[in-house]
Parts: structure tokens; sequence; C-alpha cells
């Protein structure tokens, strides 16, 4: 366009004059826009000053009608549609800068101005789809500082050119992605030193904003989230302390333990060598001392049993040793082999199964132990007189067959509010009952860990002054091995009565 304005005119128009290349003049109104005055610009070369007012070097040349985020002397950013005239000297242009309504820019007006008042956030504005730094509040400008390593003024420079390595990075990637599909993006946890060496923690949210169908500008938002994250680091390390405390008693624990085990076996196997050897010269009253000998050295035996057993679940160092087995043949073996505890007491107890065979994947050890203890419970907690009731049964879970073993007893029960106690480590039910061991506290909860082992469940139902039903559920794992033959089960006999005779230890043994 060509144009030839008269001096009066030129009062009115906000514009820069440039001659071959170099500002020679600046419209009143134009200082009166940015700010910036004749002694700023003049003699400068356009491309300079179009630096200092856009944030990169250019010259629409004779580029009409184009719009451009301008920045003011004191950073405040505008939107303008520059338009480029011709004088009547080839030399010689006027810019003529029009300020365009912009509702995100407009200071005071806008969401983003309303966020950035908020002094818990941080907020920056950025163009797109150069991601040039419109606006931000001081909380977010000391972010970029610390984020970029870089001080001085940040606003109207693009990412890439205060962010290190910015092209390529996964950086990069993400904002191109925000820009490009318009959908927001979530940064956690990100790190920053300031120049004290203070370490601070970041949440980000990049947010689109769209105009015309594109994206046009770039929102993003900073959490401090410092005080959260060192909290946390500082309840991790904690943790980890604890933890290694933790593992150096378990240690401890073991080492006793096996330093307990082997003096406990030579008592036991001096006892069975006397109770063989002099068989016909004891005494009764030597046998009762004998008796309660061998029955406090199971006891103790069983203490150590379930500490080595405990420790070695909870550092995952106990070994499974799976089988094919017969669970029916099996159970009835473990139930007939503590029925003469349960006789001494005078209770009855019964087995019933509804399948004469379930074979299933389990470690028999381990099976025996957690039947074991259930028994040994059911016999302790039930007055004399009562019944007991084992039973296995089929039923199906979310479609899947399930093998179900329950011992049901009609003692003393459980209070409903201490019936999750009873699995938890050292946990134990307030009974006021005389003439029972209160325990340790860790049968049942190692109980529950093997079940786990063996891929079960385990649950209980109790009424205080009723009884109580534990229901052992376990999987029917697929396999291609045979089962145990019955032989090799009842081979196992002499094992099961030891293993009986040491969970029943606390209860009787002996005359």
């Amino acid at each position: 366009m060509e144009y030839n304005f008269e001096p009066a005119e030129l009062a009115y128009v906000t514009y820069l004059l440039v001659n071959d290349g170099l500002v020679e003049d600046v419209g009143c109104a134009f200082t009166a826009l940015t700010g910036y005055s004749k002694t700023d610009f003049c003699n400068r070369q356009i491309s300079e000053v179009m630096r200092k007012l856009f944030g990169f070097d250019f010259d629409p040349g004779n580029r009409t009608d184009a719009q451009y985020f301008l920045f003011k002397k004191t950073y405040e950013v505008i939107e303008v549609q520059i338009t480029v005239c011709r004088m009547e000297s080839d030399h010689c242009k006027l810019y003529l800068f029009q300020k365009c309504a912009n509702s995100i820019l407009e200071s005071g007006m806008s969401l983003v101005d309303k966020l950035m008042e908020d002094n818990f956030e941080g907020v920056g504005l950025y163009s797109c789809p150069d991601f040039r730094l419109l606006k931000a509040n001081q909380m977010y400008l000391e972010y970029m500082q610390e984020a970029c390593q870089r001080s001085g003024n940040m606003f109207s420079l693009c990412l890439d050119e205060m962010v290190p390595d910015y092209w390529g990075s996964d950086m990069e990637s993400l904002w191109v992605n925000v820009s490009e599909t318009g959908e927001t993006a979530c940064l956690e946890e990100q790190e920053t030193v300031n120049g004290g060496g203070d370490i601070r923690y970041w949440n980000e949210t990049i947010i689109p904003i769209s105009g015309d169908g594109k994206a046009k500008y770039i929102v993003t938002i900073l959490d401090d989230v410092t005080g959260n994250i060192k909290h946390r680091k500082r309840m991790e390390e904690s943790y980890e302390a604890l933890k290694k405390t933790l593992e150096m008693k378990d240690e401890m624990l073991m080492l006793i333990s096996h330093e307990l085990k082997t003096p406990l076996s030579i008592i036991t196997s001096s006892i069975q060598t006397v109770e063989l050897i002099c068989k016909n010269e004891l005494t009764d009253k030597v046998r009762k001392y004998l008796n309660k000998i061998k029955q406090n050295t199971y006891r103790q035996i069983k203490l150590v049993n379930n500490i080595l057993d405990n420790t070695r679940v909870n550092n995952g160092l106990f070994k499974m040793n799976r089988a094919s087995v017969d669970i029916v043949l099996l159970t009835k073996n473990i139930v007939e082999s503590i029925s003469v505890f349960a006789e001494r007491k005078n209770i009855k107890i019964s087995f019933s199964t509804m399948m004469p065979q379930a074979i299933i994947q389990a470690d028999v050890d381990i099976y025996e132990r957690i039947l074991l203890n259930l028994l040994s419970n059911a016999v302790k907690f039930t007055p004399e007189g009562k019944s007991i009731e084992v039973t296995i049964f089929r039923i199906i879970i979310k479609g899947n067959p399930k093998l179900c073993i329950q011992v049901k007893d009609y003692g003393i029960g459980i209070p409903n509010d201490q019936k999750e106690l009873i699995f938890e480590r050292f946990g134990r039910v307030d009974h006021i009952v005389t003439g029972h061991s209160e325990g340790t506290g860790i049968g049942l909860y190692l109980v529950k860990m093997l079940v786990g082992l063996l891929d079960g469940d385990i649950k209980v139902e109790s009424k205080e002054g009723v009884g109580s039903t534990f229901t052992l559920v376990l999987p029917f794992l697929k396999t291609n091995k045979a089962p145990l033959e019955s032989i090799r089960i009842d081979q196992r006999d002499d094992e099961l009565v030891t293993a009986s005779a040491i969970e029943f230890s606390d209860i009787y043994y002996g005359a």
C-alpha cells in the first residue's frame, strides 16, 4: 500500500517510520501504546526493534494486516495488527499498529489473570505453535529460572530459547502433542534446585486453549508440592530404616530360635531314649515327670517353629513343596490323629465329606500345620461335652470351583469387634476364661500367611457364647501329576503324631 499522510494526521496514528531499514520516527500514539519513545528506537534497525517488540527478528516488509503479540516496555503483552504502507519515497515505509481486542490477554479480565493472582499456584501463558511466553506470575517465573538455570527477563522468549537441550526432548514432544491434539497433559514431581541449593517439587498441568478450531494458547499451572514430597520421602526413609531394623530383629529371632531348637531336640530325643530303654523300669511318678518335661519341651518347639516359619514367610524364604494330594484322605488322617486329645477333654470330633476324593496341588506339611492349628484352637476353646465338626465340600466362586474345608466348634466364640484381630500378628482375643493358655498371638497370623502360600483364603464366622466356624478355601489347581498314594500318606503317621503332639502341647500331653 502507498499512503501520503499529512503531519497533522500522523499525530493520531500509532506508527513507526522506517527509512532504508532504520527507524526514523516514532509516533506519540505508539509511545502511548507501547511505552517506547524515540530515544529507544530511532536510528536502530527495524529487525532489531521488532525483536524488542515481538521477541524475534523479522521485518513484515510488504505484508499487511498481519497479527502479532507485542510486548510493551513493561512486558505487558497485547495483540496488534500491523499494516505496512509505502510512502512517496521507495525507501520509506510506515508501520501502522492497531491493538486488537483479546479477552485472554486483557489484564484483569480473563480467567488466566485471575489464576495468576493466586499466590499458591504458578501460572504461565504461552502462544501456539511457537510456545512463546506471553504472561506469567512471579511463582511461575521463579520456577522457570530454577528449572532452566537462568536469570533475567523471560517474557517474549520461546521454550527452545529458555530450556536447555529442548529440541528432540520429551518436553518438546509433550508440548507439540498438547498443541496438536488439544489434550491436557499432567506432569508430577518435577524437581528444581534454586540458587541456594534447595530442592523443590512441582506438579504441572498443561492446558491448551483453542481458537478457530486449533490451539492458540497453552496455559501451564504449577502446584508446589515440595512439602508433601519431602514429608513422603522422610516417611520412606523412616520406613526403610524401620524395615532394616525389623530385618535385623527377624535375623536375631531366627538365630536365637535355631540355637534353642538344637537343645530342645536333644531333650526330646533323650526322653524318647529313656522311654525306650528304661520302659519297664519307670515308675508312675517318673513317667509323670517325663510327660511334663515332654509336654513343655513340645510347647517350646511349637513356639520356636512358629517364630521360624513366621520369619521365613515374611522374608520370602519359605520353601514350597507342592504335590498332587487327595485332600479328603489327608484331612481324615489329621482329624483321626488328634482325636485322642479331643477325647481327653470329652469332646466329640467328627469328619464328613460331600465328595469321596478331591485332588489338589498343595504342600502337605503346610496344610497339616494349618489344619492342626485350627483344630487345636477348637479343642482349646470348646468346653467339655461339646463337639467339633470338620467338613469338606465344593463351592463355585465367580464361575470357578473351589474346595472348602470347614472347622466348626461349639465353644466360647469370638466377639464381633475382634474377629479381624485374630489374624493379625500378636493379635489375641480378650477372653475372660480361666484354665486356657493365652498363646503368643502368632498362630492364626501364621495360618493366614500359609493359606496365602497355597493361593487360598480363610475366613471366620463366630458368635460369642455359641461357637466359631473357620472356613478354608483352596483352588483346584490344574495338574497332570498323579496324586500321592494313600500308602504314602499313611506312612506319614509317625510324623503326624509328633506334629499333633507338638501342636496340642499347650492343652494336654500324657497322663
